[in-house]
């Protein structure tokens, strides 16, 4: 396993050398959670982490899409690379746009994840396929949007890495006028589950449900309880119980320059 003494100082910047040489290549990071980064001619097509739901949960959790269509799909894909979008939409349940936009927002979520722990150590492997994946973005797009993420849940609550490991529970009675996303977290949230926990619940981005939990923080409506001491995954249920490229263009967003221990990876809020 590739460290920081022994290659490039973080994970952005192996993402970054991938990019410059057009590489098909896969990014396995070790570390609480950890997660594999697929790498097509240099552009990230989908990160897996425990960390973040991806989009074939996004859509199954949700409702989106029922069980048996989905194994439908996936079967007349036989798991080709690339298939999914066009098979999905011939078969009249997600436009193709539609599906990518879901596996752009669940590669931010995953990244805003792996950026909330510093990795224990990196390694670049050959490609390994997958599936469930959609449009290549630029390292500098994903860094950039993983740098405006923590920012935002920095500049409320606390801490984003310390939300993430907070369990919270509502107080009582959940007001009927909220809006309805935020109705449908309170009824899921309780003093076992934590913001990822919730996410893979509700079928939402672990940065979504994070900021949502910010939010209703300010309007006095969750008590915090015990957050995670352990770096293991949490055994709360799931389920509810009811060649060289030409320069790109500078992103808005500046990328902030590194600390040590820092790391920066990198989309719709309310995914």
């Amino acid at each position: 396993m590739t460290t920081r003494a022994e290659g490039p100082r973080n994970v952005s910047a192996v993402l970054h050398t991938l990019y410059e040489q057009e590489r098909d290549a896969t990014v396995l990071v070790a570390g609480a959670p950890g997660g594999r980064i697929h790498v097509r001619q240099g552009l990230v097509v989908s990160i897996e982490t425990p960390g973040a739901p991806g989009a074939e949960s996004i859509l199954l959790r949700s409702g989106r899409v029922a069980d048996t269509a989905w194994t439908a799909v996936r079967a007349a894909c036989r798991d080709e690379e690339g298939r999914l979008a066009d098979e999905l939409s011939a078969r009249g349940l997600l436009t193709a746009t539609e599906f990518e936009v879901l596996c752009v927002a669940a590669v931010f979520d995953a990244a805003f994840v792996l950026a909330l722990a510093a990795p224990q150590g990196w390694e670049v492997t050959g490609p390994v396929p997958v599936p469930v994946s959609g449009p290549g973005l630029t390292p500098r797009r994903i860094a950039a949007e993983t740098t405006r993420r923590l920012a935002a849940l920095n500049g409320q609550w606390m801490p984003a890495s310390a939300l993430a490991a907070l369990r919270v529970q509502p107080t009582e009675p959940v007001p009927s006028l909220l809006p309805s996303r935020y109705v449908t977290l309170l009824r899921a949230a309780n003093d076992r589950r934590t913001p990822r926990d919730l996410a893979f619940a509700l079928g939402r981005g672990t940065y979504a449900v994070m900021l949502d939990l910010a939010r209703l923080h300010t309007l006095g409506l969750l008590q915090e309880t015990a957050p995670v001491t352990d770096a293991r995954p949490s055994t709360a249920p799931r389920v509810p119980a009811s060649g060289t490229r030409s320069p790109e263009p500078a992103p808005v967003v500046t990328l902030p320059r590194r600390t040590p221990g820092a790391h920066q990876l990198g989309g719709a809020d309310r995914s």
